[in-house]
């Protein structure tokens, strides 16, 4: 089952140089906030499940940050070609089945959406979200490192005009995603060509307009 998407406003296409700028202040704001986690998980003396919950946060923003990195080192090698050249609508997906992701990108692809990043580890989604800023985003809700759920907060949070799109387990999840920022939300018995009809629903009339 799915649901309908949620009705609201739809970006604009972008220019590669406004595209830019939304990234560079995604990493700013990605930037500080990580600051600001560092100095709150520093206590005196931690005790054991302080000291190992702080190596997890610590981890996913190990993760997250290489993520970021890699993806900063090609936007820097790409800033040459932006001027005023119009960017194409961009996909980032998230999910661990292969097949699953091959089948919704081919799909999505055809209508002229370029997926810039397929992935399958939470933490790593967010870095690339940060850095990316896609127009789409498409979160499994079980993930490694970090659940869905979370990494659709992440990206509501530092990527505030992505549209995102949540596959959930079972139908009672739906709501949970939904809330935490998703538009639309697809249980696992949805096919990976009608999770793609339903993302191209959330893109309307940019996905059928590539650069």
């Amino acid at each position: 089952m799915t649901t309908s998407p949620r009705r609201g406003p739809l970006p604009g296409l972008r220019t590669e140089a406004e595209l830019a700028r939304m990234q560079l202040d995604a990493l700013d704001r990605w930037n500080r906030a990580r600051r600001t986690a560092e100095d709150a998980s520093r206590p005196g003396r931690p005790s054991r499940e302080m000291r190992m919950d702080l190596s997890r946060r610590l981890e996913v923003l190990r993760a997250q940050h290489e993520a970021i990195v890699a993806r900063a080192d090609r936007h820097l090698e790409d800033s040459v070609h932006l001027l005023g050249r119009r960017a194409p609508c961009r996909a980032v997906l998230v999910h661990r089945n292969e097949w699953f992701t091959g089948k919704v990108a081919d799909a999505l692809s055809a209508r002229g959406v370029q997926v810039v990043a397929a992935l399958d580890n939470g933490a790593e989604a967010v870095g690339v979200v940060v850095a990316e800023q896609p127009d789409l985003l498409l979160v499994e809700e079980t993930l490694p490192m970090l659940p869905g759920e979370e990494v659709v907060r992440e990206a509501r949070r530092y990527a505030p005009t992505t549209l995102i799109g949540a596959q959930v387990d079972y139908q009672d999840r739906i709501p949970a995603l939904l809330d935490a920022g998703a538009l639309t939300a697809f249980t696992r018995r949805v096919p990976p060509a009608d999770v793609a009809q339903g993302l191209l629903e959330l893109l309307g009339t940019r996905a059928a307009a590539p650069a």
